[in-house]
């Protein structure tokens, strides 16, 4: 069966890639030939996204039947009702749950394809963002000048009287717009129906904080709304220190999405990112609300906490109440322990925080990213740019924008996608359960590995490839050996090894490796 899986999804991601390279090229071809109406480039493009897009959801690992929960075994990781650890990783991207565009030009996304993206490239872990403002100014997607983007749906109906500060009707507070909350289930659910858990903002944080101005049409700013609710701008919505009438809005708004999505085993909460410092109690009455509201419930799923801005030590998610944390660490040590409940926190680096402007790195040093936190024990996400057009030092170019919405995605960060697949198959691979960061068993400082004997297991990586050591001293008997170059995906494999005593081993190819070793 896993055999079959395998093959199956290395053939999906041949017609992903084969699909995606067809198009750019006969695109590219097209237009360096004259224009007419009616022209092959328009009709390939339909071609594709009708072959990359269906009613049906994409079909990747099996369903998810029960929800994360802490692991005591290891927890650097999660667990569910298999006993084993769960290791998590995958894109995200900001428009799979509200859709975005420039010149208030609203560009739908095709969430199917999103989701078959994500299963063609073996990943099991995504976040759906939700953006408070329905229209946002500096996301600096261009050099200078950036567009601003409007975005729909919000949780709440716009009926009026009025219209608010970005021209279209005010928010009614009181009541729900039901097409959110609906949209938003339908996405877990064929997140699940996929294999693939969601990882569902409750806000952002990072938007009150950077992309307000005039015109944002905020909902919980006076004029904006019909119920007199007003923050009084900037960052008042969120840098309370005690409950008040907007908090009472928003815990209404979370119990509605913990409604919404509870019975969903595929579920975890996240309450914010790159949200201000002031916003400290904010994120802790979040959590603490989250918690109640699900204690009584058939489920309980893990609650997260992104990284706060100008925190740079991490010191307050790291001793807050969250099950994982988002943090701002380029790499996160081995284990994360604060002072609050739970003391040991899950660290799932996401990339978004952690490792800005990875686009103007190296394929290799974006790699060792991922690698290096694998072997650390960390789990990784990466915010992929996707379908956002972002020019702005070529971080994202799809093809063919329309109004800041590509049609395909940048194969640059193929290298990025393909790397959390190879990682998450090795994660399946070994019993991850047992597996610590040993990084004193090798000169690469770097490695994951279970030493008991008759059974042991270590993943090696060496950063910059070359020859390294590893020390089998305290392991006797043989070792399968198992290369991996990172940049193909190609394994390669040698001789047995034995323990019991320092090896030495180089890579039968350039560049960084990965090196397997089983016995």
């Amino acid at each position: 069966m896993i055999i079959l899986q395998k093959k199956e999804q290395l053939m999906r991601k041949f017609i992903f890639l084969f699909s995606l390279l067809f198009s750019i090229a006969i695109f590219e071809n097209a237009m360096a030939q004259p224009q007419r109406s009616g022209s092959l480039t328009a009709g390939c493009y339909e071609d594709f996204n009708r072959s990359f897009s269906s009613d049906t959801t994409p079909k990747g690992n099996d369903p998810i039947t029960t929800p994360l929960k802490s692991f005591s075994t290891n927890p650097n990781y999660f667990t569910n009702e298999t006993g084993r650890a769960i290791y998590l990783t995958g894109s995200h991207s900001w428009n799979t749950l509200q859709d975005w565009g420039t010149n208030n030009s609203i560009q739908p996304l095709d969430f199917n394809a999103f989701v078959e993206l994500l299963v063609v490239h073996h990943h099991n872990f995504t976040l759906l963002w939700t953006t408070e403002l329905p229209t946002f100014r500096g996301l600096p997607t261009t050099a200078g000048s950036p567009p601003d983007f409007s975005v729909t749906p919000f949780p709440w109906q716009r009926t009026g009287p009025g219209n608010a500060s970005d021209g279209k009707p005010k928010f009614d507070l009181t009541k729900f717009n039901q097409d959110y909350f609906d949209r938003l289930r339908d996405r877990v659910q064929k997140l699940n129906a996929a294999g693939i858990y969601a990882g569902v903002y409750f806000f952002s944080g990072e938007w009150i904080l950077r992309f307000r101005f005039s015109g944002d049409g905020y909902p919980f700013t006076g004029s904006d709304n019909v119920n007199g609710i007003d923050d009084g701008g900037g960052k008042g919505s969120v840098s309370m220190s005690a409950p008040n009438e907007i908090t009472a809005i928003q815990d209404a708004y979370v119990e509605k999405v913990i409604n919404t999505l509870n019975d969903l085993p595929n579920v975890l909460w996240i309450v914010s990112q790159e949200a201000p410092l002031e916003s400290e109690w904010w994120n802790g009455h979040l959590i603490a609300f989250v918690r109640s509201c699900e204690a009584g419930k058939r489920l309980q799923h893990p609650i997260g906490f992104g990284w706060m801005d100008g925190d740079l030590k991490d010191s307050i998610i790291i001793n807050s109440d969250a099950d994982w944390i988002a943090p701002m660490s380029r790499i996160s040590p081995t284990q994360t322990i604060g002072t609050g409940n739970p003391v040991r926190k899950v660290n799932i680096n996401d990339s978004d925080h952690s490792y800005w402007e990875i686009w103007n790195d190296s394929p290799q040093t974006n790699r060792n990213y991922f690698w290096i936190n694998f072997t650390q024990g960390n789990q990784t996400l990466f915010m992929d740019p996707y379908l956002l057009y972002y020019p702005r030092q070529n971080r994202n170019i799809p093809q063919s924008p329309v109004n800041g919405i590509g049609t395909m995605p940048d194969l640059r960060w193929e290298n990025v996608r393909n790397t959390m697949g190879y990682i998450r198959e090795y994660a399946d691979r070994m019993n991850l359960a047992a597996m610590t960061p040993q990084g004193n068993l090798s000169s690469t400082g770097h490695v994951l590995a279970n030493a008991r004997p008759s059974n042991a297991e270590l993943l090696v990586y060496a950063s910059s490839g070359g020859l390294f050591t590893v020390d089998l001293t305290d392991i006797k008997g043989n070792f399968e050996v198992e290369w991996i170059n990172p940049a193909t995906g190609i394994k390669t494999v040698n001789e047995n090894v034995s323990g019991g005593g320092v090896r030495t081993f180089t890579p039968p190819f350039s560049g960084d490796a990965v090196l397997y070793l089983r016995q």
